[in-house]
């Protein structure tokens, strides 16, 4: 039996490499998307809606 050298090939490093830019991507991403959603989320709980007019709303006559 014949012992074979096994060496990263071209196309297997650089696959290790896009799969590496692509995980930091997507953690940077989903990052982002966390700080973004909980300042939307802020937001929306600051901002209350109001009728345009109030002596319309609740009103059972």
């Amino acid at each position: 039996m014949r012992k074979q050298k096994r060496y990263f090939t071209l196309f297997t490093i650089l696959l290790a490499t896009i799969e590496s830019k692509l995980l930091s991507l997507m953690s940077l991403i989903s990052t982002l998307n966390k700080f973004t959603f909980a300042r939307i989320y802020k937001l929306l709980l600051l901002t209350q809606l109001k009728p345009i007019k109030l002596y319309s709303t609740n009103h059972i006559n």
